[in-house]
């Protein structure tokens, strides 16, 4: 049915499409790359960033971390902030992306040298799926999209049809699929099915990969509209 991974890519993409997701192949993760991942943005909470003027895209993990550490109903110094920091990101990185996310927006800094989040539109998305693509390897697939629900709302395995059949009809394997949460999806040429769904524990999400992996999406919509 197929002769490579990425010969599965167009179904998937179009199955995915087909959700309203804008998709992403090969998409860089902290840890590996991620085969597809789809997103749709909330209209009313990229309505209220733009109110807030945060066009620019936060595409550096170390800024989305200390973005999540400045608070957004109350203020904190720099230092505060370079002490909590400590020794994880040196001083000087911290105060030139703090400065950073001043110059974007995203952060006030009174006279008094107090920051505070400006917010009210986390999350930025409705929906962010992930999808791993292979042939034959189904453990290594499980384990990759098992490693993407740190980010992802929704994680997928994607196999050829046949040979997600025959997984889905084993109850051992369909069982480790739904106690990690992953999902299943048949692919074939002209259509994608969902086998097993994905059911994400809301643990497993890091919020600040998550953002991070969000704004990558951002930065491509900011600069087409």
């Amino acid at each position: 049915m197929f002769k490579s991974e990425t010969d599965m890519i167009m179904p998937v993409t179009r199955w995915m499409e087909s959700m309203d997701l804008t998709v992403k192949s090969e998409f860089i993760t902290p840890w590996g790359i991620c085969d597809l991942v789809g997103l749709t943005f909330k209209k009313t909470s990229v309505s209220d960033r733009r109110r807030l003027g945060q066009t620019q895209a936060v595409t550096s993990l170390t800024r989305a971390a200390l973005l999540f550490r400045i608070p957004d109903d109350k203020a904190v110094t720099l230092r505060h902030l370079i002490r909590e920091c400590a020794p994880m990101i040196p001083e000087e990185i911290v105060i030139e992306h703090t400065q950073r996310l001043i110059n974007d927006g995203f952060v006030s800094r009174s006279s008094r040298d107090r920051l505070q989040r400006l917010n009210g539109w986390v999350p930025l998305h409705k929906q962010l799926i992930a999808v791993e693509l292979k042939l034959t390897r189904v453990e290594e697939a499980l384990s990759q999209a098992r490693n993407n629900l740190i980010f992802a709302d929704n994680s997928y395995v994607g196999l050829p049809k046949d040979l997600a059949v025959r997984v889905a009809a084993k109850r051992t394997r369909r069982s480790t699929f739904m106690d990690e949460g992953v999902g299943l999806v048949s692919v074939a040429p002209r259509e994608c099915t969902i086998l097993i769904p994905s059911r994400k524990k809301a643990s497993t999400t890091d919020p600040i990969v998550q953002f991070y992996c969000v704004e990558r999406f951002w930065r491509t919509s900011a600069r087409d509209n």
